[in-house]
Formats: structure tokens, sequence, C-alpha cells
């Protein structure tokens, strides 16, 4: 069942509450993202593009796969901050439907095409802190000998290309099947924890062995943890008040 939908995010629940009733009014919701929502998609009017139940945040599967649509919803409260959410489109998958048609994977071609685009930019960063992907994890028997885990501890599965660390993410379990030859065991992070968590000089391969697949350089990993750090400094800022 996938959905298109766009949305603003504001440090403010009060904020949040104030644009939500200007929208009401009359006032145009591109034009109220590009001027105060603080994410990339911004930038384009808040658009999202379309996607599959799972592709983002629990809070926003809540109300994007539930909620009425054409209709300002929220505020809807993640990490990042306040939202308002509107649903443009919510439609029945079919059998012959591409899994990811037009979300992450679109993103990501239309990238492709103009590297330099910012619109371009902002929607697939902003899709990729919103994913929830698939993280292969390391099988215990497979651990180095005098190293063991605490209970409920598991260590992601990296991997060494030409004389890089590579964190394996994907965004669906068909595709890290699809990689792996077999089940493997994995946990799912969103895509605003791996670029949080993600040290250098570590890199980070997503999707490997599907056509849309990128790799993630430690710089570029590191100016998408700035984005991350400055919105939960504001969530935090705005909790303390």
């Amino acid at each position: 069942m996938p959905a298109t939908a766009r949305h603003i995010l504001v440090d403010t629940e009060d904020r949040c509450l104030q644009l939500k009733s200007e929208i009401e009014a009359g006032a145009d919701f591109a034009e109220v993202a590009k001027r105060e929502s603080s994410c990339p998609s911004g930038q384009q009017g808040g658009d999202l593009g379309s996607f599959n139940p799972g592709q983002m945040v629990p809070e926003f599967d809540q109300v994007v796969f539930t909620g009425e649509l054409n209709k300002v919803l929220g505020p809807v409260k993640t990490q990042f901050g306040y939202h308002l959410l509107e649903v443009t489109s919510r439609t029945e998958a079919t059998q012959h439907a591409p899994q990811t048609a037009g979300s992450l994977d679109q993103a990501l071609a239309n990238l492709r095409e103009n590297m330099s685009d910012a619109t371009s930019q902002s929607k697939f960063y902003d899709l990729f802190l919103n994913t929830t992907f698939c993280v292969p994890t390391l099988d215990p028997k497979d651990l180095e000998e005098g190293v063991t885990l605490e209970e409920g501890q598991v260590l992601p599965l990296i991997i060494d290309s030409e004389g890089n660390d590579y964190l394996m993410i994907f965004d669906s379990e068909e595709r890290l099947k699809g990689w792996a030859g077999t089940d493997v065991k994995w946990i799912g992070v969103p895509g605003h924890v791996i670029a949080a968590t993600t040290m250098p000089p570590l890199h980070i391969a997503m999707n490997v062995g599907a056509e849309y697949s990128k790799q993630f350089l430690p710089d570029e990993i590191a100016w998408l943890r700035e984005v991350v750090e400055q919105c939960n400094k504001a969530g935090a800022e705005q909790q303390a008040g």
C-alpha cells in the first residue's frame, strides 16, 4: 500500500500548531514548508515522494497509512521534533508494482542524474534518514576467540573491501536475502540512527547487489550526522524549555 506525503518539521509543538492553523486558513502547504521546515525536504515543499509501510519511522507510518487523505495532520512528535503531515495519495499495491518505485530507489535515480541538484539531494537524504533499514548482524559463533556478547547485545556485520570497512544496510529483507544468498539475522535500524552512530573510517554500503545501490563515504556520513545532531539538539532544547 504505497503512499505519497509531504511534511513540515519544526522545533516546538506550539509552532507546529500555529503553522497548522495558518495552512487551514488558506496558506499554501509547500510555501510554509519552504519557509519553516528544518528538514532538507523543505526545499521542495516538504515532499517525501512515494514510500511503502515500514520505510519511515513508526510515528510516520502510523499517521501516513491510517490518516485521512489531503488533510493537514499533526502535530506528530518524533525524535527530530514536531511534524505536520499531509498524505496526498495512498493506493493498494498490486502484484506487479515495483517494490520501491517512486521512493528511495527513485530518489537515488534522480540524484544520479544530477548529483549537484539541491532538490534531488534533499529528497534522497531526507528519505534515507527516515527509512528503517535491515542491518545484518554477526553470528556469535563467528566472533574472535575470547570475545563475548552480553545478553541481548548484537554486533552489525562489517565487510572489508579494498582496504575499507563497510556497514551493510538494506531497505528490505528481500534485498538482504538476495545479497546474502540465504536467510540471515538482522535488526531494523532507522537511517538517522545509522548516520548518528557510524564513525570514521567506517563506510556505509546500501543495497549491495541491487540496481539502486550506494556507498556513503565518511565525509558524507559526517554531514548526515551533523544534520541529525542539529535536529536532536533542537528537540532537547524544546523539551528543556
